[in-house]
């Protein structure tokens, strides 16, 4: 084990046998571990870099949708707002950080409860053509009291889910609905250098997934998805529907810009008529075991387009 405050810059590896049959010496041969968090990658940048602090980026003809949480009417902006959760603008220094942009979203789960938020911006009802392929892009820092330690649980994403099935055990069968929403994971337990970072990753509802639930999938790729409490994130996630019965759908996710998942092999439909029906905002606790304590996170700047976006330009906390 690693002890506390102790930071590991090498390591060595023994391997022993308990038993070994035959005279003869034995050849081990061990590869050279490839990391894929080990591995650079560039930062990608969208268009959103044309837009300070994202102002006036409704004018690119690509985007959809944007919300700031700037207006106290903010929930009239989205298709339904469950009431179960607890959810309310912010602008002051709150729970160990500094707002990103003006307001910002607070999203606390209360001890002895599930719900933190669970609203929707669904396309055709917002007057628009449910996407075949959309970018989905926020900005997402945990406060100090998110600490996780009995389950993982859910984070904003995309679905289309259709009242029919891609949550709560509903088994997609490439005709009823699928989902793609976030995931957070439990906190380390012990001491150490990642005790202040929490993982996060996917949480998937497509068809043939071996169990009836979602499909957990951590973010791996370059920076990876260990975010540091009390710090910005620009999260973004895309989803490209594959052709019917084939398994050809696109899941990405990028932190900061830089590529932190990919899934090009991803079958959600086997019909046409499954497309992308929402911007799924839902943080929820669980599984099934409610918090052990309050834990907020802050939300801010969402932006939907049909292209790449990016992080924000210009200064920001």
């Amino acid at each position: 084990d690693v002890r506390p405050g102790v930071i590991v810059k090498s390591a060595l590896l023994v391997l022993t046998t308990d038993k070994q049959y035959g005279g003869n010496t034995s050849k081990i041969g061990v590869y050279q571990p490839l990391l894929p968090w080990a591995q650079p990658t560039s930062l990608e940048r969208g268009l959103a870099s044309d837009f300070v602090l994202d102002r006036n980026i409704e004018a690119d003809p690509s985007v959809i949708f944007v919300e700031r949480f700037e207006s106290w009417r903010w929930r009239s902006a989205w298709s339904d707002y469950d009431e179960s959760g607890d959810a309310e603008t912010v602008e002051e220094r709150s729970d160990g950080g500094e707002p990103l942009d003006g307001k910002a979203l607070k999203v606390t789960i209360r001890k002895g409860k599930t719900q933190g938020l669970n609203m929707h911006y669904r396309f055709a009802q917002s007057g628009g053509l449910e996407p075949e392929e959309v970018y989905f892009r926020y900005y997402l820092r945990f406060g100090e009291s998110w600490d996780p330690v009995i389950e993982g649980g859910k984070l904003p994403g995309l679905a289309g889910t259709y009242g029919r099935a891609g949550w709560g055990g509903r088994k997609p069968d490439g005709r009823n609905g699928w989902s793609a929403r976030g995931s957070f994971f439990t906190m380390p337990r012990q001491a150490g250098p990642l005790s202040n970072f929490r993982g996060v990753g996917s949480y998937l509802y497509e068809v043939g997934m071996a169990s009836a639930y979602g499909e957990i999938l951590g973010w791996g790729l370059g920076p990876s998805g260990a975010l540091e409490k009390n710090r910005w994130y620009s999260i973004e996630q895309q989803v490209r529907m594959n052709h019917p019965g084939k398994k050809d759908g696109v899941l990405r996710a990028w932190v900061d810009g830089k590529l932190v998942f990919e899934k090009t092999d991803v079958l959600y439909r086997t019909v046409l008529d499954l497309r992308i029906e929402s911007v799924w905002m839902n943080v929820y606790h669980g599984g099934t075991q409610p918090a052990h304590k309050d834990m907020s996170l802050f939300i801010d700047n969402i932006v939907v387009a049909r292209k790449y976006i990016g992080p924000m330009a210009g200064n920001h906390r």
